[in-house]
């Protein structure tokens, strides 16, 4: 029996030797955490997959609600300034008729008094003021009505710029050069910010900024408008091709920022639901790290602020090879019967 001992000993060394290059093992640091394991894969063959690495930065991020936006018309507000100017108009024509009546009647009330005109005469005249202090105040109400449904419409601050006696102000100007965009903010939402980001297509590193003008009148007080949020009057350089068009909004929720870390979308990889990432331990060991809550930055990006660190080495490109790698390792190899 004790002859055996030296063979037995030369078969396990060189079942040790000829051991595999990459294998998969847990981590002794995380023992407790069963989602965080390791894999080993030589220099040689991370160069041949293409596994590249970035060291962490910390990085500044600021939390955003997403909503929508709908591209407005403003072309039935300026119908409405059209309308609105032809009342004034004719509120001033008939303010000017309604003086001289006034006067016609003065002047005849004197010659009456003097006897140098009918009594009739006089009448004549003070009915026609009457007819015209009518035709003024059906006017002025004219004038008054189309404010008030531009009010109703568009909310009181568009309404001024766009329905005034002078000159078009600046801020209406500006109005018709830029776009102009209704904004739902989720009800929680009780002041919006001066400042929020759109984009047609929900590409956060392509949305421009819109700044808040006004509230906006809420027409119906139906249960879908009511899932929809608040809406809010908001200017653009953002161009879109068409009106009514629902463009994807962005509304930062907090003034000050967050500290973590941004990382490539590329390095996150899926299982059983769940997201991890690999860092690099050393130069051939590779570490798995679950991601429990992440936010988007981009479409090409995610905010990460507990789970990584300033100064990890983040495999970036490469992360499915090695979660590939690491569940082959742990598949027990069948028995070679030859």
């Amino acid at each position: 029996m004790f002859k055996s001992l030296p063979i037995i000993s030369i078969f396990f060394l060189l079942l040790a030797l000829a051991g595999p290059k990459s294998y998969a093992e847990v981590d002794n640091n995380h023992a407790i955490n069963p989602a965080d394991f390791s894999v080993f894969i030589d220099q040689t063959t991370q160069q041949a997959t293409g596994i590249k690495t970035l060291e962490l930065r910390n990085s500044q991020f600021s939390p955003e609600i997403e909503t929508f936006a709908i591209h407005v018309d403003l072309s039935p507000l300026i119908n409405v300034r059209k309308d609105y100017l032809l009342a004034k108009v004719q509120q001033e024509t008939a303010y000017i008729k309604m003086q001289q009546s006034q006067r016609n009647v003065q002047r005849l009330q004197s010659l009456q008094r003097d006897q140098a005109v009918s009594t009739l005469k006089l009448r004549d005249q003070q009915v026609q003021l009457k007819i015209d202090q009518a035709l003024f105040n059906t006017a002025e109400q004219q004038a008054n009505t189309i404010q008030l449904f531009a009010q109703a419409k568009w909310g009181e601050i568009l309404s001024s710029w766009f329905l005034n006696d002078a000159p078009p102000s600046d801020n209406m100007l500006s109005t018709l050069k830029r776009s102009l965009y209704l904004i739902y903010l989720p009800p929680q939402i009780s002041v919006p910010g001066k400042t929020i980001f759109i984009q047609p297509f929900g590409l956060r590193e392509k949305a421009q900024s819109a700044s808040f003008i006004a509230d906006a009148p809420i027409f119906e007080n139906t249960q879908q408008q009511q899932q929809a949020g608040t809406p809010f009057f908001y200017l653009s350089d953002q161009v879109v091709q068409h009106y009514h068009q629902r463009v994807t909004a962005w509304l930062p929720i907090n003034e000050e920022k967050l500290t973590g870390i941004i990382i490539p979308a590329s390095a996150l990889v899926w299982h059983l639901g769940q997201a991890f990432v690999y860092l690099q331990v050393d130069d051939e060991q590779f570490k798995r790290v679950k991601i429990t809550q992440k936010k988007l930055v981009h479409s090409d990006a995610y905010f990460i602020q507990n789970e990584l660190q300033h100064g990890d080495k983040l495999v970036s490109i490469g992360a499915q090879m090695l979660l590939s790698e690491e569940f082959r390792n742990q598949i027990p190899a069948e028995d070679d019967d030859d």
